[in-house]
């Protein structure tokens, strides 16, 4: 079903039951959405998919786990707006294989691109792989990556891919030389990577120069030329940087929407294919869906997030949790 047709179905009726829906019509400011533009997609790589330019994030507050409901409804209204792509954990207490498996079979599992990461032992992959596809009510999954990658666990990807359990195989990394020697060791293996990349960490791109040692300015020109998807995460900077934002007055500038900026920052490096942003409230996916309607960064965005990225480089770590204390090292200030 088309996304607005599949909206107006939904405002038609009270509820849906005995099909495994449970959804009835929304009475709240979101019922009568209406997209005011369309979300660019752009091919990823040599998988020939078509992924919107803007993603749905994995990453989760506690509160919105403990919602399934609200999350089903952010989920419609950003696949209404034009996200095709999400993203979807179900370790470290995301648990959210089941709902949202759910929730892309109501709008159509042809409709929607699933992005998923292997995490169980090696002896288990195969035996996850299956249930996933049983999960998401599907023969395959669209976007499957390794996060601890070796040849047994590759191999095991390749066969369930030529299986047709999987139509792309992917590996992260949160570091150039390690993504370096996976491109190195599984080159045509490959279909697709996922790296950092934002405003103010990693962001080094080939038209670029004076960068550090440690950025993706040889990576993505490599992937690129490999014909490789590519995954930008963490286009915000992570929640601390949000949270920095918001404590340096950024979010009451009434010209620019810095949110939207960091955004459209990535928008404008082609050879990131999509970007996947945590949205965690309804007003979050509409603002981000704004961004994405009108891709194109202003100069004056430009210059609030250059004041930004530097008041962040000033506190050096200093803004960020002990566990994302490294994204600082990758950090050069945005010119």
């Amino acid at each position: 079903m088309k996304r607005r047709s599949f909206m107006k179905s939904m405002g038609a009726a009270a509820s849906v039951t005995g099909s495994g829906c449970s959804f009835a019509i929304r009475k709240n400011k979101y019922a009568d959405y209406q997209p005011s533009g369309d979300i660019p997609r752009r091919t990823f790589g040599k998988t020939g998919i078509e992924v919107s330019q803007l993603g749905f994030g994995s990453h989760l507050k506690k509160e919105l786990i403990q919602s399934p409901e609200k999350r089903d409804r952010m989920i419609k209204l950003g696949f209404d707006g034009g996200v095709n792509t999400f993203d979807v954990y179900d370790h470290g207490g995301y648990n959210q294989f089941e709902p949202m498996g759910k929730s892309i079979r109501d709008i159509g599992r042809k409709d929607a691109v699933v992005s998923l990461c292997a995490v169980k032992k090696t002896e288990e992959l195969e035996a996850e792989i299956e249930s996933s596809c049983k999960t998401f009510y599907s023969d395959y999954i669209d976007l499957y990556r390794l996060y601890q990658v070796d040849d047994e666990r590759m191999a095991i990807m390749e066969k369930a891919k030529e299986a047709g359990k999987l139509r792309a195989i992917g590996v992260v990394s949160h570091d150039v030389p390690t993504m370096e020697g996976y491109v190195d060791r599984y080159r045509d293996a490959i279909d697709f990577v996922m790296i950092v990349y934002n405003f103010h960490h990693n962001k080094g791109a080939p038209q670029r120069k004076n960068y550090p040692n440690n950025d993706y300015t040889a990576l993505i020109p490599r992937c690129e030329s490999m014909n490789y998807g590519i995954l930008g995460i963490k286009p915000m900077g992570s929640d601390a940087m949000v949270e920095l934002a918001l404590k340096e007055r950024f979010f009451k500038d009434k010209e620019a929407n810095i949110a939207q900026a960091m955004l459209r920052h990535v928008y404008e490096t082609p050879e990131i294919d999509c970007t996947m942003p945590a949205m965690n409230g309804m007003d979050e996916v509409l603002t981000n869906l704004e961004s994405a309607f009108s891709p194109k960064m202003s100069g004056y965005e430009r210059t609030r997030l250059s004041e930004l990225s530097t008041i962040a480089a000033r506190m050096k770590q200093a803004y960020l949790p002990d566990h994302y204390k490294w994204l600082e090292n990758w950090h050069t200030r945005l010119s």
